[in-house]
């Protein structure tokens, strides 16, 4: 494991818990991002964290997979997804 990851996952805990510092300025982000997108595309999150934002934008495309290399970090966004 690369120190990258080793740091994330030592950290993924309580960043899932974490409010989102500027929840204006990450929907604004968000509805630019969207406007790329078209339902059938499929697309690939890299270094997603929870995944918080592939979640927000699963509904405007066809397919979406979000990867990271903190397994922790993953696990985290876990009860988000399958809520």
């Amino acid at each position: 494991m690369n120190a990258s990851a080793k740091f994330w996952n030592k950290v993924a805990e309580g960043y899932s818990r974490q409010p989102i510092a500027d929840e204006a300025a990450y929907q604004k982000k968000l509805q630019v991002t969207r406007e790329y997108f078209q339902h059938s595309m499929n697309v690939l999150e890299v270094g997603c964290g929870t995944g918080s934002t592939a979640i927000a934008h699963a509904p405007y495309v066809k397919h979406i997979r979000a990867i990271d290399f903190s397994s922790n970090m993953i696990e985290g966004g876990l009860p988000i997804a399958y809520w």
